[in-house]
């Protein structure tokens, strides 16, 4: 009992444990609480920091790599390239790359994306930079146009860039010549722009080539300026001689574009950007006059136009009024001969008043004046040494009368043989006019002659035999008689001879009594009255 007692006042003496929640911080929780900010800081200034994400497609993805591959603006790190994959189906690269924050409002469907390699174009190097460091992709950023996230990348690098000053101009050409990307612009033979691109035109009858000019060159290209293709070497061989014309030698070898103004442009308007030129194929096509109107015409030549090629020149008493347009054979019937028609183009503002241009009648009465007056087209020889033939207008008043056919698609104009044919016409007629001499009988008459002759030479041969041997010593006695006789008569009459001396003594007598005569008329001249009193008897 004493230890039941014991038990329970111990019990009762012991007090019952209170239970009190904790309201304080516990420092535990801190740590994951700091690492928590930390991670989203670290999270917000990663995506405050992050870029735009872009694709850009290539062809190739030669010398790209994931992760490693730079994008750069002026050799300035702007992005790199975070993966490489092929599209569906397999004809392209897409490259995805992430660029640096702030390039957002730079990425529009203007800005353009390339691939930096060492390349040789265009007589220049360029990107050897990239053979020790690798290939990387530039960027020429716009802010102007449609904001883009996906691009397509140029296989070849632009020529100019956005930010470069200056202005762009069209050049539409026949065909693209020489030029490439890169080809030079001059100006006065200064290189003041290069040749951006070019394309087809919309009709794929001639050719857009779009060329850039540096600032402050543009200030030159005006509303009428002409430009033409300087590259290579122009030849040209005039009557002032030969001439040879280039611009430089990187035009010779890359092609270029050279530009003028004409004389008096000083007060033509400044060309804006994007304005169209025409681009013709030398310097003197360039500067020629241009007109807007064009008259069409088909001519037709019984002969030969060998030598006539498209192009060639149409003139008028030396001034080129038009060119050929197009040769074609013409087959009428098995009956009659095959035509050679030839289409030209023609400017009749060269040679008219505009006046008669704004209305077809008036045209049509000058152009049927001038042929009634004897205008024909004629093909001439306009270089010997090649024999290149080109159309001439001319009158010739001793043509039989024509007249203009109109109808048709194309008037038709009356036309003369060439000079060439009309020579060879005349050449045909002196052959027929010789077909008509009788040589057989000719040859028959003159084998009797010669035979005649041959027996007269005969008949003479022997007369001289005959002569020879009964004549020949006759005459050779004469002439020694002869030889004899005049050895006598020398010997009487030389100038040793007695007869001579004697008549040298004769002869100086009679000219000593000539003398003596002389003076004596002389003294009864001056003393007549000798004659009755005697010489010097004194009154």
């Amino acid at each position: 009992m004493t230890d039941q007692l014991s038990t329970s006042d111990m019990k009762s003496n012991i007090n019952e444990a209170v239970i009190r929640k904790k309201k304080s911080f516990s420092i535990v929780w801190f740590v994951p609480i700091v690492a928590l900010l930390i991670g989203g800081w670290l999270v917000y200034k990663a995506i405050s920091e992050k870029g735009p994400v872009i694709t850009i497609s290539f062809e190739s993805a030669e010398g790209l790599e994931a992760g490693k591959t730079k994008i750069k603006y002026k050799d300035v790190e702007v992005g790199v390239v975070e993966s490489i994959t092929l599209n569906k189906n397999l004809a392209s690269v897409i490259v995805t790359a992430e660029l640096k924050k702030g390039a957002t409002p730079y990425l529009t469907d203007q800005t353009r994306f390339w691939v930096v390699r060492a390349r040789l174009s265009a007589g220049e190097v360029s990107g050897l930079g990239t053979l020790f460091g690798g290939a990387y992709i530039g960027v020429d950023p716009s802010e102007a146009g449609t904001p883009l996230r996906t691009f397509k990348g140029l296989e070849m690098p632009p020529v100019v860039t956005t930010s470069a000053p200056g202005r762009h101009f069209i050049l539409n050409a026949k065909n693209l010549g020489s030029l490439d990307r890169g080809s030079p612009v001059f100006y006065r033979r200064i290189m003041v722009g290069q040749v951006e691109s070019y394309e087809l035109a919309g009709d794929g009858k001639s050719v857009n080539i779009r060329i850039f000019i540096d600032e402050p060159h543009q200030q030159y290209v005006r509303m009428n300026t002409r430009f033409w293709n300087a590259g290579g070497i122009d030849l040209s061989l005039d009557a002032n001689g030969l001439r040879v014309d280039t611009q430089s030698l990187v035009s010779i070898m890359s092609g270029g574009v050279a530009f003028d103004n004409l004389w008096d442009s000083e007060n033509d308007t400044i060309a804006d950007n994007d304005v169209t030129f025409q681009l013709s194929d030398n310097y003197d096509n360039a500067l020629k006059e241009r007109y807007v109107v064009k008259r069409f015409w088909a001519l037709e030549f019984g002969g030969s136009v060998r030598g006539l090629s498209i192009d060639a020149p149409v003139e008028f008493r030396g001034l080129e009024v038009g060119r050929v347009l197009a040769i074609d054979l013409q087959v009428g019937n098995i009956h009659s001969d095959p035509l050679i028609s030839v289409l030209i183009e023609t400017e009749p503002e060269r040679f008219m008043g505009k006046d008669m241009l704004q209305s077809d009648e008036k045209y049509r009465k000058f152009v049927d004046s001038l042929v009634a007056r004897g205008l024909r087209a004629q093909l001439i020889t306009g270089n010997m040494l090649t024999g290149q033939l080109f159309v001439d207008l001319d009158f010739h008043p001793e043509e039989p009368l024509k007249s203009i056919e109109w109808e048709g698609k194309h008037p038709k104009l009356p036309t003369v043989p060439a000079a060439l044919e009309e020579l060879f016409a005349v050449f045909e007629k002196m052959l027929n006019k010789i077909e008509d001499i009788p040589f057989d009988q000719i040859g028959k008459d003159i084998s009797s002659v010669v035979k005649n002759f041959n027996e007269t030479v005969k008949v003479s041969e022997a007369l001289l035999k005959q002569v020879n041997a009964e004549i020949a010593p006759e005459i050779s006695m004469t002439l020694k008689q002869t030889t004899k006789t005049l050895a006598v008569i020398e010997k009487s009459y030389g100038s040793d001879s007695s007869l001579n001396q004697n008549a040298s003594r004769a002869m100086e007598e009679l000219a000593s009594a000539a003398q003596s005569l002389r003076l004596l008329a002389d003294y009864l001249q001056r003393h007549p009255d000798a004659l009755i009193y005697g010489k010097g008897a004194k009154e």
